[in-house]
């Protein structure tokens, strides 16, 4: 019997270990076979590659779960529900995402045009979800926004503003 622990660690390995497995069956026929297979090779490698990079960075992102309230993402709108409230932004009227931290866990603030804040906490319930929502938002930059979810410093920090210019 596998232990619960080893499991959950499996199944949060398992999208590196697919691509990991593709890119390397994908050399391999890429440099030892002929013909077709050979052209075949260079295409799994290819994805499996790129199935490895995505994996990668998942893994680098915080994972929601054992929090208060349960995240959903549904048609471009980000919905929270918990016993002591909620609500909803559209990815569409949204005008300022930022990570707070004020000694406790960390939480998601998004703020919509009319100044409606929705505070998320960073481990509710599938809040991973948060980061495939955002990725859409032009000049959003994810390695900043998984830094100001780990990094221990506490108080506000703007991940994106809408219409704002990003250098680099």
């Amino acid at each position: 019997m596998i232990r619960a622990e080893a499991i959950a660690r499996i199944l949060r390995w398992r999208d590196v270990l697919v691509g990991a497995a593709a890119t390397g069956l994908g050399l391999w026929w890429a440099l030892t076979a002929f013909g077709v297979l050979r052209w075949v090779g260079v295409a799994v490698a290819l994805g499996g590659g790129a199935v490895l990079l995505e994996a990668a960075r998942r893994l680098r992102r915080p994972r929601g779960g054992g929090g208060a309230g349960i995240v959903s993402v549904t048609e471009r709108q980000i919905t929270y529900l918990s016993g002591h409230g909620g609500g909803a932004v559209s990815l569409d009227g949204l005008r300022r995402v930022s990570v707070l931290r004020d000694g406790g866990a960390p939480r998601w603030r998004l703020f919509d045009g009319d100044g409606h804040g929705l505070d998320i906490p960073a481990d509710a319930e599938n809040a991973e979800a948060i980061f495939d929502a955002l990725i859409a938002l032009p000049g959003l930059a994810e390695p900043d926004a998984v830094a100001a979810l780990t990094e221990a410093r506490s108080g506000e920090t703007v991940v994106w503003e809408a219409g704002a210019k990003r250098l680099g």
